[in-house]
């Protein structure tokens, strides 16, 4: 009898401790299934996940280049951000453009801008142009307006609007009350031409010049139009070189007739996404949308040792499990560290 308690004692201590261990090294928590220890977060309760997106909005170099910051954002096929991601969902290497000889990325900090206390500074362009008809302007309006509301107290938001030429008609304000009257005060130059580019232009260098006096912001710029540029005086290249030169994305949004490659290079050359909605009245949804995204961006941060190359590029692959599989993507984004 006692030989048997003795047993039945053991088994069950052993039991115990199998758990234990279990726990400390991969325990898992069923429903939203968070993965812990060195492995991805995975959710096989996911059904609804068929694809998964990567993308780079903004890398920056700072401790005098020492320390180098990269952000991500990862979503679904719809564009709903992944919110519970680690750092072994991804792998990062970096290389020398033109070279094949990749560094892999190690020892590397992982956190989300919400943890770190990060807030946003967007510029918004306006469409006021003569293809742009009364209830057109109705839903663009309403659909900024939602996105003032969404956002933190701490974010900072400039309003352009746009037709022959460009107003800043609200310069960067996180005070929402201000941002919302000039959104929706008249504006004079409506019913002209489409100078998209200029408008774009000018967020980029007021956004440049803004985090240069504040810290702790990421820049964008959300570009809408219904139509095709045909006024502007700087060029497709001009934005896309100052986009790029000072690590700041495109997040563009188009309707109606509107050159669908040019929207999509405007976003994919800068680290943004690009939105489309043939239908006025979604245009809330895809403002609501990017503001979730700009909300739930992931920052990785490592030791920055200069390879001597004009042009660097990061590469990440992120991989993810769910129900339906194992999704990867890979998305890469050039700085210059001179």
């Amino acid at each position: 009898m006692k030989k048997n308690f003795l047993n039945s004692f053991k088994q069950y201590s052993l039991c115990i401790v199998l758990i234990l261990v279990s726990c400390l090294t991969g325990c898992e928590k069923y429903g939203s299934y968070i993965s812990y220890g060195k492995k991805g977060f995975t959710n096989t309760n996911d059904d609804s996940t068929t694809a998964v997106k990567g993308t780079v909005p903004r890398i920056e170099l700072t401790n005098q280049n020492t320390k180098i910051t990269v952000y991500l954002s990862v979503t679904d096929q719809n564009g709903n951000p992944f919110t519970e991601f680690n750092e072994y969902n991804f792998t990062i290497q970096q290389v020398c453009k033109g070279s094949t000889d990749t560094t892999l990325v190690k020892d590397v900090t992982f956190s989300s801008m919400n943890q770190q206390g990060k807030n946003v500074a967007v510029a918004a362009t306006m469409d006021y142009s003569g293809s742009m008809v009364s209830s057109d302007i109705t839903q663009m309006e309403a659909a900024l307006s939602d996105f003032v509301k969404y956002k933190n107290s701490a974010d900072y938001i400039e309003i352009i609007k746009f037709s022959s030429g460009d107003d800043v008609v609200q310069a960067f304000t996180n005070d929402a009350a201000s941002l919302q009257s000039a959104l929706v005060a008249a504006y004079p130059g409506i019913g002209g031409s489409t100078a998209f580019f200029d408008a774009i232009y000018t967020g980029l260098t007021d956004c440049t010049t803004l985090i240069s006096s504040k810290t702790g912001l990421l820049p964008a710029v959300i570009a809408f139009t219904d139509g095709n540029e045909n006024n502007s005086q700087v060029s497709f290249t001009d934005v896309i070189t100052l986009a790029q030169n000072n690590q700041i994305p495109i997040y563009s949004i188009g309707y109606g007739s509107v050159n669908q490659q040019i929207m999509g290079d405007l976003a994919s050359m800068t680290g943004g996404r690009y939105s489309y909605t043939p239908d006025a009245t979604q245009l809330k949804q895809l403002y609501s949308m990017i503001s979730g995204q700009l909300k739930n961006i992931y920052q990785v941060s490592w030791s920055f040792v200069d390879p001597g190359c004009d042009e660097v590029q990061v590469i990440v692959k992120t991989t993810y499990t769910c129900k339906n599989g194992t999704y990867v993507s890979y998305t890469t984004k050039s700085f210059f560290p001179k």
